[in-house]
């Protein structure tokens, strides 16, 4: 299975982008060019309309920011603020982030995908396709790694998880193997399919027995599936620490303030729940694609949507979440990698869009800036109406 229909063309703007400067007195308004007028009407409009929402998620701690909303796949992006601290650049609406758990979307489609093509089922055990890797892998079904329902515990929870990183080290290389590890270490959270619970393990097991069915690397069914069918020049799944070009740095505040630049970080602490690196654009323009239906029929979007509830009341679809903005549910997912925080979510009927990307840490930051981020997100979603 693959893309179903051709991919239209969609508007990226290079839209007139206010970049607020921090720590200089006076806000400074730096300009680049547009697409036309009706382009710069939209982005003007756009930048009217959250400029006090973004402001006050820059007041205080987050260097730069870049929002896309989307009408019927036709994007308009703006940017505010710096991309590199150090050497004043500005943030640009083609800068690269590190996105987080919204890679968790794209290994539920690869899922679907091969799902589709008869070469796996929902219902397959993770013991049928990685004997051994996790305990009672007879007992846990694929479908359960992608609504978080396993009971798997989450490697983030295991203290010796982040340890290299926070010695100094990051650009240390974790296997997708010692991730699993340091999540099954754990205490098992609940028996299969009796609660829900969010762990990133799930997505990494998920991510080997995508590489098990296919017989290719992750990074290559990304690129044969999703990237290169939706032109999603900037995305990929890096196997290095570093960012191509361009990118926007990210920062984190390791201990005490200040935040330290944390750009260059290995990709290995995440991989298959968080590791991908793309532009604000492409992701939008992925969600699009996904939900319009051009990456999985209508049944297994159906499927995808479908959702396990947690005792704490949160709900897990396959790799995509449902989100209650001010104007209604939304689909999508958020994530956050060291240095950098993403969101995206889309209108069920995939039409809308709004995605917001920053290059700071969500848990570096404070909780007022916390309260504005989530504002700014409501606003991008519902400035329009349906």
């Amino acid at each position: 299975m693959g893309i179903v229909e051709p991919t239209p063309t969609l508007e990226m703007c290079t839209v007139k982008a206010p970049i607020r400067l921090i720590a200089i007195p006076l806000a400074v308004a730096l300009f680049v060019s547009a697409c036309g007028d009706e382009g710069e009407s939209s982005s003007e409009s756009q930048k009217k309309n959250l400029q006090q929402d973004v402001e006050a998620v820059l007041a205080i701690d987050v260097p730069g920011a870049v929002v896309v909303t989307a009408d019927k796949g036709n994007q308009v992006a703006n940017a505010w603020g710096l991309g590199d601290v150090a050497s004043r650049t500005p943030m640009k609406v083609e800068d690269r982030f590190r996105i987080g758990s919204l890679a968790k979307s794209y290994v539920a489609v690869v899922i679907l995908q091969l799902v589709d093509e008869g070469k796996m089922t929902l219902d397959d055990s993770v013991q049928k396709w990685l004997p051994g890797l996790v305990p009672e892998g007879e007992k846990i079904t694929v479908r359960q790694l992608l609504n978080h329902s396993s009971g798997i515990p989450n490697y983030e929870e295991n203290p010796q998880y982040l340890a290299p990183y926070l010695a100094g080290d990051v650009t240390h290389v974790t296997t997708p193997q010692q991730l699993v590890k340091l999540g099954t270490s754990l205490p098992r959270k609940f028996q299969p399919g009796a609660d829900a619970a969010y762990s990133n393990t799930n997505y990494t097991v998920a991510g080997l027995i995508i590489e098990k069915v296919a017989g290719t690397s992750l990074a290559a069914q990304f690129d044969d599936r999703i990237f290169k069918p939706l032109k999603l020049d900037s995305s990929y799944l890096p196997t290095g620490p570093d960012i191509a070009d361009p990118h926007a740095h990210g920062y984190f505040v390791l201990g005490k303030p200040p935040a330290t630049d944390v750009t260059r970080f290995s990709p290995s602490i995440a991989w298959a729940g968080g590791g991908i690196i793309a532009s604000s654009g492409d992701v939008s323009s992925f969600y699009h694609a996904l939900l319009t239906g051009r990456l999985i029929p209508p049944g297994l979007l159906k499927e995808m949507m479908t959702t396990a509830t947690g005792k704490s009341g949160a709900k897990y679809g396959l790799g995509i979440v449902p989100r209650q903005f001010s104007c209604g549910t939304w689909w999508g997912h958020s994530g956050n990698f060291p240095g950098y925080l993403v969101e995206s979510y889309a209108t069920t009927n995939g039409q809308r869009q709004a995605t917001i990307a920053m290059n700071y840490d969500p848990n570096s930051m404070q909780q007022k800036t916390k309260a504005a981020v989530e504002k700014l997100t409501d606003a991008a979603a519902c400035s329009k109406k349906e």
